[in-house]
């Protein structure tokens, strides 16, 4: 069975959840604790969360920017949340299994980059 690990599992529901945030399909309080970066670098041309610091790198905060911030962008302007949860998904099992020197690694703040 193609199964995703529990640390990327953990990644795409936290993203889909991000996206739901970001792209107005939950209530608009979500939003407001996150603000993009701006003041012409690259993140902020490329829409880019501010990431707070944090002492656990565990806070929903931290991490939802951190997740958001990885993603490409086709990915980011997918038309429907169920779209982009079963695209990314797929992009990651295809990374994963391709990836001849993945090693899983279950910490909190360890976020696994599509190649």
């Amino acid at each position: 069975m193609k199964w995703l690990p529990l640390h990327i599992r953990r990644q795409l529901h936290l993203s889909a959840y991000m996206y739901r945030i970001v792209n107005g399909y939950s209530p608009k309080n979500y939003m407001n604790k996150f603000s993009y970066i701006s003041g012409g670098s690259r993140d902020g041309n490329n829409c880019n969360l501010y990431t707070k610091k944090s002492r656990s790198h565990k806070e929903f905060y931290y991490l939802g920017a951190k997740c958001w911030n990885l993603l490409p962008q086709p990915l980011r302007n997918a038309d429907s949340p169920k779209g982009f949860s079963n695209s990314y998904k797929k992009q990651l099992m295809d990374s994963v299994f391709q990836d001849t020197d993945y090693l899983p690694n279950n910490k909190f703040d360890n976020l696994y980059t599509i190649s």
